[in-house]
């Protein structure tokens, strides 16, 4: 968890530095123009299926059910970490957003209205690890079967990427806006893990 919280969070670092020196633009630019080719109407609905399911209208929800149900079945402490990464993570993605301060793209004609504020990194791309990841984490930690642990992780790492690809694909993110969201969600996905696992108490 260490290497790859310091990975992601480095790489994040990096690409931030990269998108606000506009070394990104061009490149960003042609694969919005490439994936709009691939536009239609039956993989619209999925994207914007997708990008709802990103959203806090399904995304709160989710992580509110999590909680209740970890309290429900004793798990007081497991319910007070899940819910105090996602917290933290969601203070994060704002202080970021404002410190980048990008404004969203107009490359490609938008197939969904009412993004929010600045366009880096992506709110979607990067709460998805923390909701979704560490939820199943969580949920999964006491199942005796390794393979349904990491079967949940994999669902839940899967979708993210789903998440963050139909922001791009309905034209409200730039791709390194997708990918600094994930960097970001996963690395901070991962120190939350780090930081639990050293007091022995994700069990």
């Amino acid at each position: 968890m260490a290497a790859l919280a310091t990975i992601c969070l480095l790489l994040f670092a990096l690409l931030t530095a990269a998108v606000m020196g506009g070394w990104t633009e061009a490149w960003d630019t042609r694969l919005m123009l490439r994936l709009a080719t691939e536009r239609r109407p039956g993989l619209t609905v999925g994207m914007k299926l997708l990008s709802v399911t990103g959203s806090g209208l399904v995304e709160f929800p989710v992580a509110f059910l999590l909680i209740g149900g970890l309290l429900a079945r004793g798990r007081k402490p497991q319910a007070g970490w899940y819910a105090g990464a996602v917290l933290s993570g969601w203070v994060l993605y704002a202080l970021a957003k404002l410190a980048a301060h990008r404004h969203r793209p107009h490359v490609i004609s938008h197939l969904m209205h009412g993004a929010g504020w600045y366009s880096y990194p992506s709110g979607h791309s990067m709460l998805a690890p923390l909701i979704f990841g560490l939820g199943a984490i969580a949920w999964s930690t006491p199942w005796r079967s390794p393979e349904a642990r990491l079967g949940t992780l994999a669902l839940a790492a899967l979708l993210a990427l789903a998440i963050g690809v139909s922001r791009v694909y309905l034209g409200s993110h730039y791709p390194s806006d997708v990918i600094g969201g994930l960097l970001l969600g996963t690395g901070w996905s991962a120190l939350s893990v780090l930081w639990w696992e050293r007091r022995g108490r994700l069990r």
